[in-house]
């Protein structure tokens, strides 16, 4: 008779760090930050390493966005250059 909550999910997208690590004997506590600036609280067993998991795979996201994004920007300079060598070469 017990009801199930929803879980929730939240995307790296919207991640901006893991803050706050403390280790006790028995648990590590550890925040996530979100880009609103909005704190969410977790406590896993010492044992667990879900702070070194998630911060690990946060770089890795952050990582591969910012490579994507340095990719368009190169991508767009590259467009505006030829479309000025078009134009300056027109009649």
């Amino acid at each position: 008779g017990h009801k199930r909550a929803k879980g929730k999910e939240l995307g790296f997208g919207s991640i901006l760090k893991v803050d706050c690590v403390e280790r006790t004997g028995k648990y590590i506590y550890f925040t996530i930050v979100t880009k609103d600036r909005k704190e969410i609280d977790f406590r896993c067993p010492d044992q667990s390493c879900w702070n070194a998991s998630i911060t690990m795979a946060l770089i890795d996201f952050q990582n591969k966005r910012a490579i994507q994004d340095f990719k368009s920007r190169q991508e767009m300079e590259q467009a505006a250059g030829t479309q000025e060598r078009r134009l300056a070469r027109a009649p």
